[in-house]
């Protein structure tokens, strides 16, 4: 394996941040594209870019993720999160923005992901300004207040009625009533349990329970395991390494050629998981798995992203990270080390993301669990796919 020491990733990244600083003053002084700043709407799904010198038809995206563009100016761009991938779906953190423009260098920015802290407290007030000249006349003021009423004429004849006048705007709405009292349970079935009105009864190893008693990780008794909580479904490990593509101690390459998504990890590990040929050390041959070859039935295992892979580190599980690996126990038998992840990383595409279920420290876009490595080397690979 080729797996990078931590502190040597991050002193890379701040080289890579040096250079991007570099980059960006001799960009501006040649009319080149410049990311000034970069703001997350929660609210509207939006990232909005803020610089200098931007074309038309930019490419935006954020890790490998793209992002469709709403609006595109000289100085600003607005960009639309992926349908079904909003900004609170994202583990906070901060990730790496791409601007790329038709024939032009790409301007590369860091965006902070979570969210927001408390307000700091206010500074102090600035010197005043020097006194702005003197504006133009301004428009004649309204007239003064009338005077006293003469007196009372004689009383004239009656007119006739004038005409009933349009209805006026409605006025605003009344405030909101209290809430009423909730309503009561309906009757649970023979064999259901009660549970609350905001919990629901699923069936679980042939039992009906409340939802909100189901553990996070639930092993599917096929070689895989459910997170309920995010919904994924992850690809158990085996130790007994008779040449099935699941073996723990099977390592893989992201890329053969350099950059593409060419090496083991996808033409064997990927390919075998999904019923398709891969090689068989135990025999030395090419293996396809043809019709029902697939794993657990499924025919749609992938390489997780980052945030994904980094969400099944857990720090709290037996023995981390001195005797064991930080995977929950659910997981079966897990290797300790760097785990391969989708993500290439965008300043450099002979890399990419990997996540360490064993060393881990503080900083860093995903608190020391993840770091860069190169696609030619080996790492350790766990497949997931979205439970249906």
């Amino acid at each position: 394996m080729y797996i990078r020491n931590l502190f040597s990733s991050l002193r890379a990244f701040l080289s890579a941040a040096s250079l991007i600083t570099v980059a960006s003053v001799s960009a501006q002084a040649a009319g080149l594209p410049v990311v000034i700043s970069a703001t997350v709407n929660y609210t509207n799904n939006t990232l909005t870019i803020g610089g200098q010198n931007f074309g038309s038809s930019p490419t935006v995206t954020l890790d490998s993720m793209a992002f469709p563009t709403m609006s595109s100016a000289s100085n600003q761009i607005v960009a639309d999160f992926p349908s079904g991938t909003p900004p609170s779906s994202f583990t906070p953190g901060t990730y790496f923005l791409t601007l790329q423009f038709k024939n032009q260098l790409p301007a590369i920015f860091a965006v902070a992901i979570g969210a927001n802290g408390p307000m700091g407290a206010t500074g102090p007030q600035g010197p005043a300004g020097a006194t702005g000249a003197t504006g133009a006349l301004g428009p004649a003021g309204p007239a003064g207040p009338t005077g006293s009423p003469g007196s009372t004429g004689m009383t004239g004849a009656q007119g006739p009625g004038g005409p009933v006048g349009a209805t006026g705007p409605q006025g605003p709405g009344g405030p909101q009533g209290p809430q009423g009292v909730p309503g009561t349970n309906g009757t649970n079935g023979t064999g259901a349990p009660s549970c609350s009105a905001t919990d629901t009864v699923v069936s679980y190893q042939g039992a009906l329970v409340c939802k909100s008693t189901l553990p996070r990780y639930i092993a599917n008794g096929d070689g895989t395991v459910t997170d309920n909580q995010t919904g994924l479904m992850w690809e158990m490990q085996t130790s007994a390494c008779a040449g099935e593509v699941t073996c723990v101690n099977n390592s893989y390459t992201w890329s053969s050629s350099g950059t593409a998504a060419d090496g083991t990890l996808f033409t064997g590990f990927i390919a075998g998981l999904n019923g398709g040929e891969y090689y068989d050390p135990s025999i030395g041959l090419d293996v396809v798995g043809g019709a029902g070859g697939c794993f657990a039935n499924h025919c749609d295992w992938r390489i997780p992203t980052s945030p994904e892979l980094e969400a099944i580190v857990e720090l709290t599980a037996p023995g981390c990270p001195s005797s064991s690996p930080c995977t929950d126990p659910a997981f079966g038998p897990s290797q300790g080390g760097a785990y391969w992840t989708l993500s290439s990383f965008i300043p450099f595409p002979t890399e990419a993301w990997v996540i360490t279920n064993t060393n881990y420290g503080t900083g860093g876009p995903c608190n020391g669990l993840c770091y860069f490595n190169t696609k030619t080397g080996g790492n350790y690979a766990r497949a997931v796919r979205t439970a249906h």
